[in-house]
């Protein structure tokens, strides 16, 4: 019983110390090298076609376009494979996408969604996490 009251003391302690970047990028991760999640914004045909972006912990990122039709998704032509993009979330809880001077503020969050707030743009977007088969075509 002590044993258990100690871990989750030190559990509290631990999380709590965290800085705001650090606790986002550990729902991102899910305590994994590597975080599938679906960008979605407001746009037409929303409901047939987007984009899956594969946010790696060395701050790298794949950009897949995504077909819900047929639940597939292949490597973006343009910059889905360009070794050079990147992501981040700083400690203002400015998200960071594929290098851009970003302004999108984190504004919540949870294990499967993550709400944006982009600034410049003044537009909402979320990143929802992927589950189940990712069925990518090489």
């Amino acid at each position: 019983m002590n044993k258990i009251i100690i871990y989750i003391f030190f559990a509290i302690i631990f999380t709590s110390c965290s800085s705001p970047s650090d606790k986002i990028k550990n729902v991102i991760l899910y305590n994994d090298s590597i975080g599938y999640w679906n960008y979605e914004w407001p746009r037409d045909r929303a409901e047939f076609y987007g984009f899956t972006l594969r946010l790696s912990k060395n701050g790298k990122l794949l950009k897949y376009s995504y077909s819900k039709v047929q639940n597939k998704r292949w490597l973006f032509y343009d910059d889905g494979i360009d070794e050079r993009l990147e992501w981040g979330v700083d400690d203002d809880s400015i998200f960071t996408l594929m290098n851009y001077n970003s302004q999108i503020k984190v504004v919540k969050y949870n294990k499967d969604t993550i709400w944006l707030y982009d600034k410049k743009d003044k537009e909402k977007s979320m990143l929802v996490k992927v589950k189940g088969k990712l069925n990518i075509e090489k």
